[in-house]
């Protein structure tokens, strides 16, 4: 490999690593006021972001709510007053959105029908959440009767058969259902956003979630070893400790993972799963991951694991830097991001596990 190709490889990650920290998720909600839109953006990032007290219909702009790169929109009511359908899509950029989520908790509106077939016209995917499900009651209906009551009325107004995805915010209900159909309707680089960012309420997801942190390592590893800035103390390696740092910020973030969330669930851990937790918020530093790099190199080295891993890797990792010392600088940054990235998962699965099998919220 020559000096141009190392170059244009190392130019390739950079502008894939960029192009995925570029890429922003955008989602829409619309519907009734009072059908809990707010709740539901909350329960999609997983923090308390959007007061469910707002009144949309007083807005008049959007009012997102970012958390990360993914960013959600509870717009105002399409075709009222204050919002006239001839001006609505290009007052509120409306095409500038991934997916579109009609949330209803009573009869379905006419404005919303309207506005549904308007995005259905630009070609634009839209899902249709009945929130609120828990509190659905009829005297002498089941619950499923009552369901299938909201169908028959959602097929009635749109014209044709849509899934409607019952959610209900205060028990859970649904919503591990609603995050992967938004996941579905997203492109390939969008979905690893997307992964990265909603909260897991599932154990699929939770390994949907792992699999994209894999791929935002990958890169930042490669970057780390290609800038090389920090010397890693008694090994022959050097990493960009900055690129580092910040790539296990973002997979603790992914994760939900706050000390406070760490802390507050200590109770629930085992012997193994609570040194787990502590290595989780030990290395939040750039002093603490150094440490982390020094021992895994010195073990691997011991192991003669990189002399194999480069084998294994040889075709698809390019050269960088100063040929395979730099490469070591890879594997060893790898391996300790993919290890971080599993320890936080294994925590995340098993507070994830004991609020399933207790029930709280």
């Amino acid at each position: 490999m020559d000096e141009n190709d190392i170059y244009e490889s190392i130019e390739a990650i950079k502008e894939e690593l960029d192009k995925l920290n570029q890429t922003q998720v955008k989602i829409a909600l619309f519907g009734q006021p009072g059908s809990g839109k707010s709740s539901l953006i909350n329960a999609l990032i997983g923090e308390e972001v959007a007061n469910v007290s707002q009144e949309t219909d007083t807005t008049i702009t959007e009012d997102p709510y970012k958390w990360e790169d993914l960013i959600l929109t509870d717009l105002p009511g399409y075709g009222t007053k204050n919002f006239p359908a001839e001006s609505f899509f290009e007052k509120f950029n409306v095409l500038s959105y991934d997916i579109f989520i009609c949330v209803f908790s009573g009869k379905f509106r006419q404005e919303d029908t309207e506005f549904f077939r308007r995005l259905q016209q630009e070609g634009k995917k839209c899902l249709f959440v009945r929130n609120s499900v828990d509190s659905m009651f009829e005297k002498g209906k089941t619950t499923e009767q009552l369901k299938e009551d909201v169908l028959n009325d959602v097929k009635k107004q749109v014209g044709t058969e849509v899934k409607v995805y019952f959610t209900s915010c205060r028990t859970e209900e649904g919503l591990d259902d609603l995050t992967k159909a938004i996941y579905d309707n997203l492109n390939t680089v969008k979905k690893i956003k997307f992964s990265l960012d909603a909260k897991a309420y599932s154990e699929d997801f939770l390994e949907t979630k792992k699999k994209a942190c894999y791929k935002y390592i990958y890169l930042g590893s490669t970057l780390a070893a290609a800038n090389g800035v920090n010397p890693i103390p008694l090994v022959d390696i050097s990493v960009d400790l900055s690129i580092l740092t910040g790539v296990f910020d973002r997979i603790r973030k992914s994760f939900g993972l706050s000390q406070q969330i760490i802390e507050e669930n200590k109770p629930l851990y085992n012997e193994r799963l609570l040194t787990i937790a502590n290595k989780i918020l030990k290395y939040t530093t750039k002093t603490a991951i150094t440490k982390l790099l020094e021992k895994i190199a010195k073990d691997q080295l011991e192991k003669q694991a990189i002399k194999t891993t480069l084998k294994q890797i040889g075709k698809r990792i390019p050269l960088i830097g100063q040929g395979v010392s730099a490469t070591t600088s890879f594997v060893v940054t790898f391996a300790a991001s993919k290890s971080y990235c599993n320890d936080c998962a294994e925590i995340a699965t098993a507070i994830l596990k004991d609020k399933l099998y207790t029930g709280t919220n």
